[in-house]
């Protein structure tokens, strides 16, 4: 839209008005939910960073264990072991809104007294170590995953609202504000040409008079 698609009446100067009124509360209330969605998204990268780290240091830790068993008993025996384990992990997945962005919450339904399933036998205190750290591993894959998710949904939504700031910032509130300040000057020039009119009529009046 431009100015010159637009009748000048006050009319149109009264709607062209609430409308930039309207885009500039806009721009306002999306540069309050970028602000806040930026704070949401360095703590879910914060909290991502810091899940990475801890589950590479403690898968780290479980291949280690795993490598000393398999010296210990055998990697053919290692193997038969974990194949005759049926443990399951049970993971809870829901959602959760942040400034309407919808986000993925992920937690790993531990066991509090969670044991191996397989038989002492043929096992080595490092394979039990490594099953404790490989278990605890899953709760940081939880983490991971529910601060990488909404890293994503979060970034994608702070994208998505600069772009609209922008739009607004840089299009429709200065086409606005021009169409506001030609339609006054025109308002304006008439008024004046109305003035001039109307002194020239009474001068005339008084003249026939």
């Amino acid at each position: 839209m431009s100015f010159e698609n637009v009748s000048p009446t006050r009319i149109n100067l009264i709607q062209t008005k609430k409308t930039l009124n309207l885009a500039e509360s806009g721009r306002e209330v999306l540069e309050r939910k970028r602000d806040i969605l930026i704070r949401e998204l360095r703590k879910s990268v914060y909290e991502s960073e810091k899940a990475r780290d801890e589950l590479t240091n403690v898968l780290t830790k479980a291949y280690q264990n795993l490598k000393r068993a398999n010296f210990a008993r055998g990697s053919d025996t290692v193997a038969n072991v974990a194949m005759g384990s049926s443990y399951d992990a049970a993971f809870l997945l829901d959602f959760r809104s942040i400034m309407g962005v919808t986000v993925p919450l992920v937690e790993f339904q531990r066991e509090p007294d969670a044991k191996p399933d397989y038989g002492f036998a043929n096992t080595t205190a490092e394979l039990d170590a490594a099953f404790k750290q490989f278990y605890g591993a899953l709760e940081l894959i939880a983490d991971l995953s529910r601060a990488e998710g909404a890293a994503f949904q979060i970034a994608n939504d702070v994208r998505n609202t600069q772009r609209r700031v922008n739009a607004l910032k840089h299009v429709l509130i200065p086409m606005y504000r021009n169409i506001t300040k030609q339609i006054e000057l025109v308002l304006e020039e008439r008024e004046r040409e109305e003035f001039v009119r109307t002194k020239r009529i009474k001068r005339m009046i008084r003249e026939l008079v």
